[in-house]
């Protein structure tokens, strides 16, 4: 046996196994890293690594029974001992080995610790730079060529479907939202002037933009008459305005049409064959694009009104398109976010429905696929592949595929909350910093972007830092009652026990689901040490949100209670539901530690979390 080893060692079989070895992981990364720029399907990397397993065995076969030599490959058993110079070739293979590792060692690198640098988060040519990440100022807002789109009026008598003239304006605002070079004021910021008597200047200000798109939308049988102008705030001038009297059938043209009339009118630096590319609403079916249209209106009213349950109309919309299109690329996407949030334990509007997480991950990963599949736009394929990779807690390529994103993009505001979330689950507190700092610069006027960045800056920044961004989001965005929930937690972070204390009854008073306000009563109370009102809250709060995991976990980290608060979550970590597990990476204060299959994940995945932080406001019991 010694000599047959020690045969192996001298035909350099061992060499060559590790040299193939390191070489297939180093192509396996690079595949990864191109396959979305080629637009590659998701199963090519899969089909790589087979390819390059089933080569291995062949490989070292070779190296038995062939040499290298100065008059070419020959067989072994042909060449005399005394002219073999397989030490020669052993040591070329010890170079080429050296060299592969030096490669990915490099690679290793910076993957861990350059992942996203700060020449990854610089905003495209002609954007402002952001502020340094040490110095989070409250700024205003630069304008460059910003929008904001105005709830058309919906002036037919048939009001029930009002939704119509919501949805028209969110689709078109999400098609100027694509264009690199132009900012567009939050579908949840514009909609709350629907209705309004502000005039054009007054909004405009109050949004942060230069100009505004309004119109309105009649509506009889099979005729659509929709009216649209983009207005300059400065001196009211009317930069461009169209009234559409067509057939209904028309109304997806009409739709691309406004979106690429108004690029224009704006002078963006898209050239025109790209832009009616982006803006294509992805389906020639008009009863589909309705439906599409149905779904936007009731997410917006979602995020208004803080009513949940109109999220489950947006569902059933979004299904309905889908029914009349099995095409529809951008209605599977919608729904894919739909059951993205059912699975993430910690969100407000997650638990509207009765369904398992083992049984909301196939639905969630159809819809994905199936968008992904279907979608013709190349940088929309790079959002949903980033979104899938996520849910399968590849973190690491969900944070490279979105940051090549928001290169192209960097105004989305979906990809920058999905960025700042990546970067909470990665424990990259410094990016957390520099990005929120870049999207404020960028475009302060997003509630939800501006309200995702009070939770972060909570675990990621200092906390006059926190106390300074949270007191202006509050101005700017008083409101938005999904944002003052998350401004009361931060300003009681910091100890601003009185400023939270102010937003309690606007909170308790919201259509905010219960659990969230008992939250919000426990925090305060803890806060301001009424002991026997916490207790008696958190146990009428465990009676009421008996199976809500994340509730439950928060209740008993605000009282103090780590060890209950562990068990919490223990079932989930026993079963191997890491889709619940890692929902809760994104807070600061939660420790993974006591869970082995959740620290076998991140351990995976190369993730060292940041030191637990202490919960401020937490009950001395």
């Amino acid at each position: 046996m010694g000599n047959f080893f020690d045969e192996l060692k001298r035909r350099n079989v061992f060499r060559v196994g590790i040299a193939y070895a390191v070489a297939t992981w180093v192509l396996l990364q690079l595949t990864e890293v191109i396959a979305p720029i080629l637009e590659l399907p998701d199963w090519a990397p899969k089909l790589i690594f087979v390819l390059l397993a089933i080569g291995f065995v062949p490989a070292l076969i070779f190296a038995w029974a062939f040499e290298l030599t100065p008059e070419g490959i020959k067989r072994e058993k042909d060449i005399d001992r005394s002219e073999s110079i397989t030490h020669k070739t052993g040591r070329k293979l010890d170079y080429a080995i050296i060299t592969v590792l030096v490669i990915a060692l490099s690679y290793f690198v910076w993957e861990r610790q350059s992942l996203v640098s700060e020449s990854d988060l610089e905003p495209v040519a002609g954007e402002a730079t952001s502020a340094p990440a040490e110095s989070i100022e409250v700024t205003a807002t630069s304008k460059r060529r910003s929008i904001a789109v105005i709830p058309f009026i919906y002036m037919s008598p048939d009001k029930e479907r009002e939704w119509f003239a919501d949805g028209l304006t969110e689709e078109i605002l999400n098609s100027l939202a694509r264009t690199p070079d132009l900012l567009v004021a939050a579908r949840t910021s514009s909609f709350t002037f629907k209705g309004s008597n502000d005039d054009i200047p007054t909004i405009a200000e109050k949004l942060g933009v230069d100009h505004i798109l309004e119109g309105s939308v009649r509506r009889s049988g099979d005729r659509l008459r929709v009216t649209a102008q983009l207005v300059r705030a400065s001196d009211g001038f009317h930069l461009w305005s169209e009234n559409y009297d067509r057939s209904l059938d028309d109304l997806i043209d009409i739709q691309e049409n406004v979106a690429i009339e108004i690029a224009n009118a704006l002078q963006t630096a898209m050239d025109p064959e790209a832009l009616a590319k982006m803006v294509k609403s992805g389906t020639n079916s008009v009863p589909a694009f309705e439906a599409y249209l149905q779904g936007l209106a009731f997410g917006v009213s979602t995020f208004v009104s803080g009513d949940i349950y109109e999220f489950l109309n947006a569902r059933d919309a979004f299904e309905h398109a889908i029914e009349l299109d099995p095409q529809f690329a951008k209605a599977y996407w919608e729904l894919a976010i739909f059951w993205r949030v059912q699975l993430t334990q910690t969100n407000i509007t997650a638990g509207i429905t009765e369904l398992a997480p083992a049984d909301i991950l196939p639905l969630y990963f159809d819809a994905i696929d199936k968008a992904i599949e279907h979608e013709q736009d190349p940088l929309n394929k790079i959002t949903y592949r980033a979104q899938k990779a996520r849910t399968e807690m590849n973190y690491r390529k969900a944070l490279r595929l979105n940051t090549n994103y928001l290169e192209q993009r960097p105004n989305d505001q979906y990809a920058q909350i999905l960025q700042l979330n990546l970067l909470a689950e990665l424990s990259m507190a410094d990016e957390i910093n520099k990005a929120i700092a870049d999207y404020y610069e960028r475009d302060g006027f997003d509630n939800i972007v501006t309200s995702v960045s009070v939770n972060r800056l909570i675990y990621a920044g200092e906390p006059e830092k926190v106390r300074t961004f949270t007191k202006n989001a509050i101005e700017r965005f008083g409101h938005d009652v999904n944002m003052l929930y998350q401004a009361h937690r931060a300003l009681l972070w910091v100890g601003d026990i009185d400023g939270a204390s102010k937003l309690v009854p606007i909170i308790l008073a919201s259509d905010m689901p219960e659990d969230s306000r008992f939250l919000v009563s426990l925090r305060q109370a803890c806060a301001e040490n009424r002991l026997d009102d916490a207790m008696r809250l958190h146990t009428r709060g465990n009676e009421q949100n008996k199976g809500d995991a994340s509730i439950t976990w928060l209740g008993h980290r605000i009282m103090g209670n780590d060890e209950e608060a562990v068990g919490a979550l223990m079932p989930f970590d026993d079963a191997n539901d890491m889709i619940t597990m890692t929902s809760f990476l994104s807070y600061g204060s939660f420790d993974p530690r006591p869970f082995p299959n959740l620290m076998a994940v991140l351990a995976g995945q190369g993730i060292d979390r940041a030191e637990v932080l202490d919960l401020p406001y937490q009950c001395p019991l």
